[in-house]
């Protein structure tokens, strides 16, 4: 018997080895890169799939409309000019405008998102993997990356800066430095959250060379310092992102500034916004509870294990996802401009902390108990499977199923729960991942219900703010029938420019005033305006609807996760279309 280097036994005679000839190299994938794959490519399916299945919202309106704008050579007063905004511009310029391009480079940058985590895992290992099966699955940023949006970008970029950091960290090689470096200056010009990332980041790395003194953080400054064109060719990096966001596309020089860090500073502006105060919290846990539930306890567990271990037993990575979580957390609470979409610069964090949280447990768990309690978890899967199949189909359809369909809904959750207490009385703390792995299917298909929810779902979505009413092609229809029909200016009243704007830039002859023109052949109006003598109403046309949780009742909040039923009062807006008399 001969030894390998690596220090196992080979049964065969060395001579033996010496005459076998040389095998081809065979093709093999690993189970790793399979599920990879699979995570990957579900999660490009969400985002990708029929991205102009729900009309968009009134500020994706206002922003696809501005880069419409734009795109023609007019650059209108409230052109945000970040990332987004600017290559959705040049997409514009190129391809022509639609709502598929409107929300196409999200939709990219979301996909982008989770495949990015498959190189991180080389630094963190599993936990990659289970934090890009949770974000693949997250209904906020599948909103965010099927939306005009600039949050999926901005997550993109945190993300980058963050595997640039550590490969850096881990490797000292200069590509990553510069990727670091230019993904912080491109953050300054794309959104609000990754202008916080590159923030934490910056803080992050100051704590640990300055207060910690770390090791790992003083080498890597020490081989900048040492290399004066390494540093050079940083700092032109950095300048060079930096104009890129300065000189943002279609501006002038009058309006030079920095996109992500004005909006980062707009969203510490007075007054306060009106919107209640659980707004992002309900969001969270309306849609977020699975991230909400591991992450936050991944944070009380993390927080635990360094305060007994005096910060000994916790890794660079787990003290940078900590910091990350702590400061985003603390910038969102202070936040007086607030959006849905602020609430990716959580998640993120949260999904890390979660990830390694869950690769310890199954580290750590028994294989044969998992094994015994098979008897319990595949019925609890099908359960599952079939909860999730009902829920699915009442978002999509906006209504409540059969009466059969609600109690068979209500049996399969008893019954799922009560499997899992019985394998936890069963077996004891020997089953404790075993039911904790089945509680999170559970947990999983309240993700999967809200992530097919804001895609395809015709109930209320208190996450997407107001949306434009699909009646509006009926209108766009009409309104250019009319054009066509009976040449003239068509007058639409000013306060619609941010519901219509994009919905009727196709439409010639449109003006938007506070009043009138004289020989407009056609007027939408605000509803219960006095029609003038030479017009005829043709009736209400729905524009926008939306609603906001105002109350906590915990009866409501649940029918509205079942049936997406709203309580409260629906916000709409609606337009009296006048036409000219002959």
């Amino acid at each position: 018997m001969s030894e390998h280097p690596n220090g196992s036994l080979s049964t065969q005679p060395s001579g033996a080895m010496a005459r076998a000839p040389a095998a081809a190299p065979a093709l093999s994938i690993s189970l790793e890169v399979i599920v990879w794959l699979v995570v990957i490519g579900l999660a490009a399916a969400l985002r990708l799939a029929r991205l102009e299945h729900l009309p968009l919202g009134i500020d994706e309106s206002v922003r696809a409309f501005a880069a419409w704008q734009t795109s023609e050579g007019d650059i209108p007063a409230n052109w945000p000019g970040d990332m987004t905004s600017s290559l959705t511009a040049h997409l514009f310029s190129l391809f022509g405008s639609s709502d598929i391009l409107a929300r196409l480079l999200p939709a990219l940058a979301g996909s982008a998102l989770i495949a990015l985590l498959w190189p991180l895992s080389r630094y963190v290992g599993g936990a990659a993997l289970a934090a890009a099966g949770l974000l693949a699955f997250s209904p906020l940023l599948v909103h965010v990356s099927r939306s005009a949006l600039p949050y999926s970008v901005g997550a993109f970029l945190s993300l980058t800066m963050v595997l640039s950091l550590f490969a850096y960290l881990r490797t000292r090689r200069p590509f990553y430095l510069f990727a670091l470096i230019l993904s912080l200056g491109l953050a300054l010009g794309s959104d609000f959250v990754s202008t916080s990332t590159a923030l934490i980041v910056v803080a992050f790395l100051v704590w640990e060379i300055v207060w910690r003194r770390n090791q790992d953080a003083l080498n890597a400054v020490s081989v900048i310092r040492q290399n004066p064109a390494l540093l050079i060719s940083g700092l032109l990096f950095f300048l060079g992102a930096l104009e890129l966001g300065i000189t943002h596309f279609g501006t002038s020089v009058d309006r030079l500034s920095l996109p992500g860090l004005r909006q980062w500073l707009d969203m510490f502006a007075l007054p306060r916004d009106d919107l209640p105060w659980h707004f992002q919290l309900g969001i969270l846990i309306s849609y977020e509870a699975l991230l909400l539930f591991l992450g936050g306890s991944a944070y009380v567990w993390l927080l635990s294990r360094w305060i007994v271990s005096r910060g000994e037993e916790v890794s660079l990575f787990q003290r940078f996802v900590f910091f990350w979580a702590s400061g985003a957390a603390l910038i969102i609470a202070i936040t007086t401009r607030r959006e849905a979409g602020q609430l990716v610069l959580l998640l993120l964090p949260l999904a890390l902390l979660a990830g390694g949280w869950l690769e310890r447990i199954a580290a750590e768990a028994d294989a044969a108990s998992l094994g015994r309690a098979a008897i319990y978890l595949a019925p609890v899967l099908a359960l599952a499977g079939y909860i999730a199949l009902i829920l699915c189909q009442w978002a999509r359809a906006g209504a409540v199923g059969s009466t059969g369909e609600r109690i068979g809904l209500i049996f399969a959750l008893a019954g799922a729960i009560a499997l899992i207490w019985i394998t936890w009385n069963t077996f004891g703390r020997q089953a404790a991942a075993g039911s904790l792995a089945l509680a999170l299917v559970l947990l999983a298909i309240v993700a999967i219900h809200g992530s097919t929810s804001v895609m395809y779902g015709r109930g209320s979505e208190f996450l997407a703010a107001e949306r434009v009413d699909p009646h509006v092609f009926q209108l766009q229809q009409r309104l250019a029938t009319i054009e066509a029909e009976t040449p003239g200016p068509i007058a639409v009243h000013e306060s619609f420019l941010p519901d219509l704007g994009w919905y009727l830039r196709d439409v010639k002859g449109l003006v938007f005033a506070s009043q009138p023109a004289e020989d407009a052949v056609a007027i939408l109006a605000q509803p219960g305006e006095s029609a003038p003598s030479a017009y005829q109403r043709q009736g209400a046309w729905p524009i926008a609807e939306g609603w906001l949780p105002h109350s906590i009742d915990p009866l409501n909040w649940w029918r509205w996760l079942v049936y997406r039923e709203p309580w409260g009062d629906l916000s709409s807006r609606e337009a009296d279309l006048l036409e000219r008399i002959e």
